[in-house]
């Protein structure tokens, strides 16, 4: 059903101040409305960010705690509380810190899941910061090159640049599809793409059904399908898991398990390698170049990464609304009594 985008915020802001401060609500609010505007109708946040809402709505007194905290570097562990409404004080701490050094990083563990990573980058490009975002969710969902069997997590991976405009802005899972998007094959009997997936004996297929089987473990390729891909996929494991005191995928438990999972997040500060408004417009120019390009067959025009997500989100602020189930609209407006 049609919601002013400012109801949304405003609903999603007093829900969350129930649990950490007014300007932390605000903040949590303003980054969750931004990436759905963006990432809808493919991808849910806000549907994301009720689950998390209610993870905080039922804590038994946890508390976010600190592993690591020297001059670069800040590692959490959030005690299987959702990291979404503290991302205003994640993204304060990785710029401070980069302000500081240059680059900055921050990791965090134990957690109840990460809303889309787009939200997580592209939120630091507006502080004239470049952002690295990525998280190894997922065990047994990607076999590795030459296998037969799901054994990583889908990987993914985000990045924000900013520029004299909007921000480049790239989110994907390193798999050659994305899991939810097998999941929505399977339930809605389609095909896959042809080369993202193997059957339950290693062999291609298109069936999501026998690439999915009824215990959640996938057995989708690597980007690509071939060994680039997978030698990424390995980097955001090691990047994910034990440099932030969290398991490799070989580790995990099977199934869903987000505790298990590690995130990483890397700042670099523009300004302390290059004048900022020198870099932006260089970047803006490169942009300006590639769109400018002749689009091969089949394609209207030659796009960066982001310019879609932007493109709906400017099309939703104008018109003041955006679309949002009624079951979660109720379950937020009861969220935020």
């Amino acid at each position: 059903m049609k919601i002013t985008i400012d109801e949304v915020g405003r609903l999603l802001a007093t829900a969350a101040s129930t649990h950490v401060s007014d300007q932390e609500a605000r903040y949590f609010s303003d980054c969750i409305v931004a990436s759905h505007l963006r990432k809808a109708p493919r991808m849910q946040p806000i549907k994301e960010a009720i689950a998390d809402l209610n993870v905080w709505k039922n804590n038994d007194g946890r508390q976010v705690g600190t592993l690591v905290d020297n001059a670069g570097v800040t590692i959490f562990d959030f005690n299987g509380l959702a990291p979404s409404l503290k991302i205003r004080a994640i993204h304060d701490e990785i710029e401070r810190k980069a302000k500081n050094n240059g680059i900055a990083a921050v990791g965090f563990r134990n957690s109840s899941g990460i809303i889309t990573l787009n939200m997580w980058s592209a939120e630091l490009a507006k502080r004239d910061m470049i952002a690295i975002c990525m998280f190894n969710g997922g065990t047994e969902c990607c076999v590795p090159h030459g296998a037969r069997k799901g054994v990583l997590g889908t990987n993914p991976i985000a990045y924000a640049i900013p520029t004299a405009t909007d921000p480049i802005l790239l989110d994907m899972a390193t798999t050659e599809i994305p899991f939810f998007e097998l999941k929505a094959a399977k339930e809605n009997k389609l095909p896959l793409k042809p080369n993202a997936a193997l059957d339950q004996n290693g062999l291609f297929t298109t069936d999501a059904g026998k690439a999915l089987n009824d215990n959640g473990v996938a057995n989708l390729l690597p980007m690509g399908g071939g060994f680039k891909g997978y030698g990424i996929m390995m980097l955001i494991e090691v990047l994910t898991g034990p440099l932030v005191h969290s398991l490799l995928s070989t580790e995990q438990s099977s199934g869903w398990n987000p505790e298990e999972y590690g995130f990483l997040m890397i700042g670099i500060d523009v300004g302390s390698f290059v004048d900022v408004s020198l870099f932006k417009q260089n970047v803006s120019d490169m942009c300006a170049t590639i769109r400018f390009l002749p689009p091969a067959e089949g394609y209207s025009e030659v796009q960066i990464p982001g310019d879609r997500g932007h493109t709906n989100q400017k099309r939703c602020m104008s018109s003041g609304e955006m679309d949002i189930d009624k079951t979660l609209l109720e379950e937020l407006r009861l969220l935020a009594q």
